[in-house]
């Protein structure tokens, strides 16, 4: 490399008398830029920065057509494949000689004219003769008739596959095969892969090279052009290192224009200087010459010939351009062959419009499109490499932060294309936030301990021992424990005193760090370290509980994996934001877990109860006529749903279509199946359908349950179970003499949570559909749900106010209470308080508590009103008017304005007895009293099949419900 003294026209301090090394400009960059003019591709494109970059470097050329489109999503031949791979190694010149060697051996006429296709001879001949291809395929390849060939045969024109293009790239650039599988089994169609190839895909999807889609590797699938743009940007270390270029990332001090009029021509430039990331200084010249000194002249306009100019392939903000693109302070990254010319440079951002942040998620709030972090360090690139190598880098004390995600930010995880729902709690990424606080660009890092060359490691500490000085990391998957040294890593510090250490983000002494917290070390460039930041190691898991025991959960994850948690006195638990206590846990719940997990044990530190958003909201029944794996829906006609024990026709007519959930089971009785087993062998088969209801209200599946066609259901009843003994798969109840089976299969429901049936008990009231089996003339419940039993806490009164204190309490003069059908007189005061969560409806709907008063125009004393409350707590105070008439039935049908109940009948005091009125209609006011199970709910949540009780003002049909009690 060229090292220069800085002697030129007198600049701004930050450029004089720095030694420098000297970059050039490329006389090719104009013809580059013009052929990288493609019609399809734009800022827009996800893969344009790759598909730019490649192309500049001349490892994806030959692709331009007619129309001048690079065709993105072309499948990327055979022929075109190999090209690539040995391009990407810098061995094009000499798969040209050899094309131009094999066309030399045809007789005259047989010769190819096309360049490009006696370019691809050679590299067809080059991957046989190394093994890449066996002769066979390259005598199809030769083969003039690719038409008449067999079906097996190598066709060059035809598509590559993923794994064809990986195994090229790989041999070509002499990457390890991997030993062992461990990335590659993550993924579901691993065992398609060729199993020669399986060791390279391995070694791929641990570099970061490759990575799959919805699980799958895809490994026979075309590949695109701009897929292999992505692959071979991503594959850069060993391709730069292959072709003897070198990319330097830095931030431009400063542009200053040059000229020069000595000799017989005069040219101009500039002069870019740039400081490194890595703490040195370059300067970039470009120059344009005004016309050659020859005096050259173009042999067919005649027209004076420009001057030889060297310039820059620039890619800034999606666009391709020259070196007028730039501007002081952008951040660069810079890509320079043997002889210092620059070949490609990328504009990051420029240091005005946004910062770069490492930060650890936390938390992601998909719906609103924020992220709540842990914020690491700021630091001028968003490159791991370039970070480690800046002076200016410095841990951040800031200890959380929220931030909004633009909908146009560009999400990478690893180099692949992603968005919100691939981030992940505890992944490390790389923020670029503006001048507003949004973020723009999310980049999903992986540090760990496994990287010779990195200067950042992070990982879980297994010991700190200040007194000799080091620190032991393992990664946060296991790996790194046990007694094989080459995957635990030790790093040491001289001088403790020296070094930098923040704990949770605070000032702290080495000694701090303990095992089992998060570090994150820097290291100085002989591998010691210079600077720690640790933070207790709490991650965040998703679950739920499967049994309750008196010191322990059993809880089930996400994944399927189930593991005993120990339960202690100090354990938190967290239920509608409010501490709740171990009592308030119930199997079936799902809960959030707070634990601290290290390869030895696992601690439980804080459980949060969800709410409702996972509760079992429907049970169907009906015939299943497809299971669609690519919407991930299924298909069900003459569709019923479980109302209390009884089968009732859904309001849909036709079939209905159910996404499915995230995590579900299918059953066949007791037998699991798989999901495309039940779709070929189990079409037209009736099943029962457990549906939870997701964030927006929709419902979807979590449980099948398919019915044997010969097995018939018996009944649908609701009892109490009379006999339940743990470990007999079978129970009793009241209405029923023989035993009653259940398995795995059987869909049980508890409380509104899908559990297992172990979670049922004696004396379980349960509405349950039950079946004969054929076979053996045994009973099986198919469908179990237990509801929760009423509360019996709020009592419902009426009385006339006479005294209100703002916001505290209130009395009323004297009261009823409401006992059964009836409403129970006393003659004396009841004073009730208020409280945050007491609620006020008035006839024009809800009011503040704070409006709730005695005085002035809008005074409620002497109104007459019906007071819901928990003791002397006010739950509810309603102005809905005095009824005393009782009228029960059954919905058929609801809105928000009123309901109609069928075969509805009222009851008279007199006679004591329930007397029929018909189908009748009632109106719902703002200030209705709804009741289930000694719960309040809202009226929107009557449903068809609801069994109800009315108070109203009178017995006839028609008229407001002043209470609805849901029995």
């Amino acid at each position: 490399m060229a090292i220069i003294a800085e002697v030129s026209l007198p600049l701004k301090s930050v450029t004089a008398d720095i030694q420098r090394t000297m970059y050039f400009g490329d006389e090719r960059a104009n013809a580059v830029i013009q052929y990288l003019a493609f019609s399809d591709v734009s800022a827009g494109n996800w893969a344009s920065e790759a598909i730019y970059e490649t192309g500049a470097l001349g490892f994806l050329t030959g692709f331009k057509d007619a129309s001048g489109r690079f065709g993105r999503t072309v499948p990327l031949t055979k022929e075109e494949a190999l090209a690539v791979a040995y391009r990407a190694a810098g061995r094009g010149a000499e798969a040209q000689q050899l094309g131009t060697a094999v066309n030399n051996t045809r007789i005259q006429a047989n010769r190819k004219t096309d360049p490009l296709e006696v370019w691809y001879d050679g590299f067809l001949q080059l991957a046989a003769n190394e093994g890449l291809i066996s002769f066979n395929d390259l005598a199809d390849a030769f083969n003039t008739d690719q038409v008449s060939l067999p079906e097996d045969s190598f066709r060059r024109k035809s598509p590559a596959q993923r794994q064809e293009m990986i195994y090229w790239l790989s041999l070509v650039l002499n990457i390890e095969p991997a030993v062992q599988l461990q990335e590659v089994l993550n993924y579901t169609d691993w065992r398609s892969v060729d199993p020669e190839k399986l060791p390279y895909v391995e070694a791929l999807l641990r570099q970061g090279v490759i990575s799959g889609s919805n699980g799958r590797i895809n490994p026979r699938q075309p590949v695109t052009r701009e897929q292999c743009a992505q692959i071979v940007k991503n594959a850069g270390d060993s391709i730069l290192q292959a072709t003897g270029h070198t990319r330097i990332s830095g931030i431009i001090e400063e542009m200053s224009p040059t000229s020069d009029y000595a000799g017989g021509t005069s040219s101009s430039g500039w002069n870019i200087y740039v400081a490194n990331a890595d703490g040195s200084h370059a300067l970039i010249q470009t120059t344009a010459q005004s016309a050659p000194s020859s005096g050259g002249r173009d042999e067919n306009a005649g027209t004076v010939l420009p001057g030889q100019e060297k310039e820059l392939v620039v890619y800034k903000n999606g666009s391709i351009g020259n070196s007028s693109l730039l501007q002081k302070g952008d951040r660069i990254r810079y890509i320079s062959d043997s002889i210092n010319r620059i070949k490609f440079v990328q504009v990051l951002s420029n240091v005005n419009d946004v910062r770069y942040i490492a930060a650890n998620i936390q938390s992601i709030d998909q719906p609103n499109r924020l992220v709540d972090v842990i914020q690491l360090f700021e630091t001028d690139y968003p490159d791991l490499e370039d970070i480690a190598e800046n002076d200016d880098f410095s841990w951040s004390q800031a200890t959380k932060a929220t931030y909004r995600v633009s909908p146009q930010a560009r999400i990478t995880i690893n180099g692949a294309k992603s968005d919100l729902s691939g981030l992940t709690t505890d992944a490390t990424v790389i923020l670029t936030i503006d001048g507003n606080n949004l973020v723009r660009e999310i980049q999903g890092v992986d540090i760990g301990i496994n990287t010779e060359a990195r200067r950042i490691v992070r990982g879980i500490v297994e010991e700190n021992n200040p007194n000799l000085g080091y620190i032991t990391l393992y990664n946060e998957d296991g790996s790194g424990t046990g007694s094989n040294p080459l995957t635990l890593r030790t790093y040491n510090y001289v001088d403790q005193s020296n070094i930098e250490v923040f704990r949770n983000h605070e000032p702290a002494d080495i000694d701090s760090i303990q095992a089992g917290d998060t570090a994150y070390l820097r290291l100085d460039s002989d591998g010691y370290i210079v600077s720690v930041s640790a933070v207790d190691n709490y991650t965040v898991r998703y679950a739920k509980i499967i049994s309750k025991l008196p010191a322990q959960i059993i809880v089930e994850y996400d994944d399927r994996t189930q593991q005993i948690l120990d339960v202690n006195n100090n354990i938190i638990v967290i239920k509608e934001k409010y501490l709740a206590g171990f009592a308030a846990l119930r199997d079936g719940d799902r809960v959030r877990l707070l634990l601290n997990e290290t390869a030895r044990s696992t601690e439980l530190k804080e459980i949060t109860i969800e709410g409702d958003e996972y509760y079992i909201s429907n049970i169907y029944k009906g015939t299943i006529s497809k299971i669609d794996r690519i919407s991930d829906k299924i298909t069900v006609m003459g569709m019923q749903v479980f109302r209390k024990g009884r089968w009732e026709l859904v309001d849909r007519k036709g079939v209905s279509s159910i996404p499915m959930a995230d995590s579900y089971r299918i059953y066949l009785k007791d037998t699991p199946v798989g999901i495309d087993e039940a779709d070929r062998l189990l079409r037209q088969n009736d099943a029962y359908i457990a549906v939870e209801k997701t964030y927006g209200g929709v419902e979807k599946v979590v449980a099948v349950t398919y019915i044997s066609r010969d097995d018939k259901e018996v009944s649908a009843v609701s009892d109490s179970i009379s006999e339940f003994m743990p470990g007999t798969s079978s129970f009793r109840i009241t209405g029923e003499d023989n035993r009653i089976g259940y398995s795995d299969g059987s869909i049980v429901v508890k409380y509104g949570r899908l559990v297992t049936s172990n979670s049922l008990n004696y004396n379980d009231k349960v509405y349950m559909a039950y079946n004969r089996d054929y076979a053996t003339g045994n009973y099986y419940a198919s469908v179990v749900n237990v509801e929760e039993p009423p509360r019996d806490t709020l009592m419902v009164y009426r009385g006339r106010i006479r005294d209100i204190n703002q916001s505290r309490d209130f009395t009323i003069e004297s009261f009823s209470q409401l006992q059964g059908l009836d409403w129970d007189y006393y003659n004396t005061p009841k004073t009730f308080n208020l409280t945050l969560n007491t609620r006020v409806l008035t006839e024009d709907g809800v009011l503040n508590v704070r409006d709730f008063v005695g005085y002035g125009e809008e005074s409620y004393l002497n109104d007459i009103v019906y007071v819901v409350a928990d003791g002397i707590d006010a739950v509810l105070v309603s102005t809905a008017p005095y009824g005393t008439a009782n009228v029960r039935g059954t919905v058929f049908a609801s809105d928000n304005g009123s309901i109609s109940i069928r075969r509805a009948s009222a009851y008279n005091p007199s006679a004591y007895k329930w007397e029929n009125i018909g189908d009748t209609t009632v109106n719902i006011l703002n200030n209705t009293i709804v009741i289930e199970n000694g719960v309040l709910i809202d009226p929107s949540s009557i449903r068809r099949g609801d069994d109800v009780r009315i108070i109203k003002r009178d017995r006839t049909t028609g008229g407001d419900a002043y209470i609805i009690i849901m029995e």
